[in-house]
């Protein structure tokens, strides 16, 4: 989980400056080079299939708000309340990120052309569940009271579900003429975004 308080923190702040920035309420993601097989058939209406993204990534945000503030209250400070908010984290994001990624897979691309862009998300949602999952098992493990406390804690996990990641894949999906305006619709993406928007100003 190498430098797991500082990627929260890069990933609160990519997703505020993104609902923030470039049109309006737009805040979801898009896609690089790796691609997963999953489902072939682009057939997944544009609104249900970003409302699906946002409804599994909102509790991750949450998540990152929640540790950010216990941080920002003393908890960088304080191992044992460090650990309790690491574990509510990780706990929330595995959770979340996890069930968008086998929903995004049920439902398939929602147009034959973000095939790749639905394959990454597909992929980067189930690698950071998993990701989280086991930071989650590591975490419980670590006693507070250990003078290691905070460098065991900064080798836990890796950086292959590095959230700053998410920034591109966003930018993709704004850019997309479909998807971008299928998420101005989708509801759970407006409440997602007039949640980000409320924590940068």
């Amino acid at each position: 989980m190498k430098h797991r308080v500082a990627l929260a923190g890069v990933f609160a702040a990519v997703l505020v400056t993104s609902a923030c920035g470039g049109g309006g309420s737009s805040s979801s993601s898009g896609s690089t080079a790796t691609t997963t097989t999953t489902t072939a058939a682009a057939t997944a209406d544009p609104v249900e299939w970003t409302g699906t993204f946002c409804e599994g990534i909102s509790p991750t945000i949450e998540g990152v708000v929640d540790l950010l503030k216990a941080m920002f209250e003393g908890g960088a400070q304080d191992p044992a309340a460090q650990k309790t908010a690491m574990l509510d984290y990780t706990s929330k994001a595995g959770k979340s990120l996890t069930e968008a990624g086998e929903k995004l897979a049920d439902l398939g691309a929602p147009t034959a052309e973000s095939q790749a862009l639905h394959d990454e998300l597909v992929k980067f949602f189930t690698d950071s569940g998993k990701e989280m999952v086991t930071v989650n098992g590591e975490l419980a493990a670590l006693d507070p009271a250990d003078p290691e406390f905070s460098t065991k804690l900064g080798e836990l996990g890796s950086d292959e579900a590095d959230p700053s990641k998410l920034q591109e894949q966003i930018k993709k999906l704004q850019e997309d003429p479909k998807l971008g305006e299928a998420f101005k619709q989708a509801p759970q993406c407006v409440a997602m975004a007039e949640t980000l928007k409320s924590l940068g100003s």
